[in-house]
Order: structure tokens, then sequence, then C-alpha cells
């Protein structure tokens, strides 16, 4: 039985800490062979501060404590017992003597969780809705409602749903109070980043506050069909693919104007493979289903696309002469011919428009010339129409009068909206994938800054690429090293529930 109370209204006086020094969030709840493990965030680095008390941290470091059994602690009463843990200094906490001698200690069962959560990969805040873009998530208040939570993206499903339920059964109080606690923390694998930009190098003049401003960067992973990099292709049957990342560019400017742009990458959505092998471009490419029973997993995807963000721009940057990405463009233009999102649909009148349309555009093709990779900006001609017409998401923060107290507030108001978004690829949604969306990040941010009749620096747009980057090393040890938390927890765990104490 689980209950929820306040701490001071608990005797602790038999209770020995597990830890040395305070946690930073809750990953969840982990059931292996009928013992129950909490994951909580030992260590953690701020990364971000995407907008006035905004902040994300990346997480360093795991620890996993068994709830009903002590075999695991490593003799922490050893280890902590010389510490006054009430009137110790946070130094001396850090230098708390180890005096664990075991000669074979247990290896915990957990490890392989604690590997790969402490990988560097792992972010989250307590501020915000991390697993949601900013156009999908309340404008009007920074704390984020745990119920609203982007599944695709929260890594830590699995293991924070049991609290979730927990937190379901409390009263409305105790569930603000719970909130309040911050216990319950969400992560979301890839990148987070923000560059802070001076008042000099700001691109919007036109409002001087002489305050700096920012420029982040998230990415976010999908957890629902990971793996290592030539393990897991394509598509499945529920529609998900391989590889798939949102990445949002924001920009927020000190006197309260926010701009937003999410566009997406991810693997050839049909049913295909290709076998590892030891020379770069020579790992055989094999499509491994008929077009007529990968048509229905193809529009499951598109369909939640398009429920997601709207039109859809696919760019494919395949091969038009290499074997096996020839073979893989001609089936991925077969699939979005007979999608019902596309124009030429026969279920589709003489006048809708289509909601997918698709570019090629042959990376390694277009950059082998003497422009070398300064022509992959070719890009623009194929995109430009769709670039303005998707738009991009701007608040700003107006002043008003409290009805109630007739004191000044200050609320968000939402100018725009993105109204469709690019769906770049090539065969691994690495390093050319990454150039692209770069170049289609600075489209945007320039469309933005054009109609407010400005113009960035060459210090601004290095900050940009420097970013974006940084983004492509990250995100691409992510894909190399990937690895599906929510299988191994499931691996682990067997399920189970909690419930509140009546």
């Amino acid at each position: 039985m689980v209950e929820f109370v306040a701490i001071g209204t608990v005797d602790l006086t038999d209770y020995v800490p597990l830890h040395p020094s305070s946690v930073h969030g809750t990953l969840g709840l982990i059931n292996v062979n009928a013992d129950v493990f909490l994951c909580v965030i030992s260590g953690a680095v701020p990364v971000a501060l995407v907008r006035p008390e905004e902040h994300v941290q990346r997480i360093v470091s795991v620890n996993f404590y068994c709830l009903n059994k002590a075999d695991f602690d490593h003799n922490v009463h050893d280890d902590f017992s010389t510490v006054d843990f009430h009137n110790a200094s946070s130094e001396a906490l850090d230098l708390a003597p180890n005096t664990n001698h075991r000669d074979t200690p247990t290896e915990h069962p957990c490890l392989a969780l604690k590997k790969l959560l402490s990988d560097g990969t792992f972010y989250y805040s307590v501020d915000f809705d991390l697993t949601n873009r900013l156009q999908d998530r309340s404008s009007e208040e920074s704390a984020f409602d745990v119920d609203s939570l982007e599944k695709n993206f929260l890594w830590n499903s699995y293991m924070i749903d049991p609290l979730i339920q927990f937190r379901s059964h409390l009263i409305a109080h105790d569930r603000d109070v719970l909130d309040a606690s911050f216990i319950l923390t969400s992560a979301i694998r890839g990148y987070v980043s923000t560059i802070i930009i001076p008042a000099a190098s700001a691109p919007i003049r036109a409002i001087s506050t002489n305050l700096p401003s920012s420029l982040s960067l998230i990415s976010r992973l999908s957890c629902r069909r990971a793996g290592t990099r030539f393990n897991a292709r394509g598509i499945d049957d529920d529609g998900n693919v391989a590889n798939f990342v949102e990445t949002e560019t924001v920009y927020w400017h000190a006197s309260g104007l926010c701009f937003s742009y999410a566009q997406i990458r991810g693997s050839v959505p049909v049913f295909w493979e290709q076998a590892t092998g030891l020379l770069p471009n020579q790992q055989k490419i094999q499509i491994t289903r008929s077009p007529e029973a990968t048509q229905p997993a193809f529009d499951k995807h598109f369909e939640d696309l398009e429920l997601s963000y709207g039109s859809i721009h696919v760019l494919n940057l395949l091969s038009e002469i290499r074997p096996g990405e020839v073979e893989l463009t001609e089936r991925y233009k077969y699939h979005i011919r007979r999608s019902p999102l596309n124009a030429s649909h026969p279920s589709r009148g003489p006048s809708d428009h289509g909601l997918l349309k698709d570019s090629q555009f042959d990376f390694h093709a277009e950059t082998r010339g003497s422009g070398g990779y300064e022509a992959a900006s070719q890009v623009r001609r194929l995109i430009q129409n769709d670039a303005e017409g998707f738009a991009y998401y701007l608040s700003d923060v107006v002043e008003d009068i409290d009805s109630h107290t007739q004191r000044p507030l200050k609320r968000v108001v939402v100018i725009l909206q993105q109204e469709g978004v690019f769906r770049t690829n090539c065969l691994d949604c690495l390093d050319r994938t990454n150039l692209i969306q770069t170049i289609i990040s600075q489209m945007a941010v320039k469309s933005f800054l054009q109609h407010r009749g400005e113009r960035a620096s060459p210090d601004f747009w290095m900050r940009h690429s420097s970013l974006w980057a940084d983004n492509g090393d990250v995100c691409g040890d992510c894909i190399e090293t990937n690895a599906n938390l929510t299988k191994l927890s499931i691996r682990l765990s067997r399920k189970f529930t909690l419930a509140r104490e009546h």
C-alpha cells in the first residue's frame, strides 16, 4: 500500500538516508523479480532557459532504490553512519566515507537502465511540459499538466505511469500538493540547449530593451520505435517510424516576443531492413512487405502527423542512383500518391488541396560539385512556397488589468500559429538531414524577421549554426547507440499498480 502524507507527520527516527544530498526528481517505479525500485535523478546540470522561468536540465546520473528490501542498498548504514545529515554541509555530504567492503557485490538488476538514463542524452524540466512544443502547450502559464504529456516523446512513460495512476486517486488538494513537490518528472531524449544572444547581436532592433535575448533548440526523439542505427529502420504496424525526431527552434526576445518553429525527421515509412556491413554505403537494403500490406501503416503514420502538425511536405534526400535508395524512393512515392491526404487521391474533390506533398533533393548529387555543402542551399527553391504557407508560431506579452484585483498583469497573446511541417529524411536521418533542417530553420527565422522589417547579423547566424551542429552530433549519438527504454523496462518489469490507502 502507498499513502501520500506530509513529511512532518512521519517519525523518521529509524530511517537512514539513501542518498547523501537532495535528489532532483523521480522518474518512476519499476518492478524487477517482485522487487519494486524507485528511480531518482541524482545528478543534473542546467542547459537551457527557453523562456523566463522555463529551465531545462540534462540528466547526468540516476539511482534506483529498492522499496521493499535492503539487499541492494550496499551497506548504506555504514556509508553514511558517521555523517550528521541534519547539520552537515553539502561539501561534507559529498565527502561522506564509503565503507562498503563487499568482496562480491550483487550486480544491481537495474544497471542497464541506470547506464542508459545516465548517458547525457536525457532532459527534464520542472517548470514546463518539455514533451510538447510551444504551440501545443498552454501559453497562459508555464507550469505543466501531467495529464497532457506527449507520450511519443515521454521516455520514462512506462515507469511514471503507476505514479500517475496513484495521483489520479488523490483528492484535489493532495493532487495539487503532489504536483507542487515536482516529484513526478517527465524525461525526453535528444538535445536541448540555449545560446544567449547579446543585445548588440539581437536580430530585433525595433524594440529596444538593452537586454540579451535567447535562441534555443529542442530535439525530441520518439520512444515509439527506437533502436540502434541498423536494427531499427522503416515503419511498424502502428505507424511509428525509426529515428523520428521533432526539432523546435525557439527565439525569445526580452520584450516578451517569442518565435517557435518545428520540423520533423524520420525513417522512410515503409517496411524495410538494412544489413550491417563493414564498408560505408555497402549495407544491403531490403523492402520486406508488399505495397498492399504497407499502405495501411503508411496512412496511419501520415494521418497522425496531419493531426499533430497540419499539412506535411516530405523532403526526401535519398540518392537517385544508389542501389537500395532508388528502390526506397520509388516505393515512398508510390505510397504518397495513394495516400488519402494527397491531392491526387480519388477521395479528394477537384477543389480540395492536398495535405501531403513531396519533393526529391538528391543531396549527394547536389553537393558533389565545386560548391560543396554550400550547394545544399539550393533546396530553398523546392520548398519556398510551403515555407511561407506553413508560417510559424509567434506570441507576445501584453499588459492588462486583472478584472478581480484591478492590478496590472501580463498575459501571453498568440499572434500566429504554424500550420504545416517539413518531414525530412535521408537513409539514417543523420548528417544530410541535419544540414537541410538547419537551412529550413534559417528560412523560418528569416521569414519571421522579414515580416518585421528586421535582419539578423552574421554573429547571430553563427550561433544558430553552432546550435544545429551540436544538435546533429548529439542526435547522431542517440541514433547510433539507441536503445528502447520502454522495451527495456518491460523486459525487466512485471506489471503492477498502485492504489491509495483509504
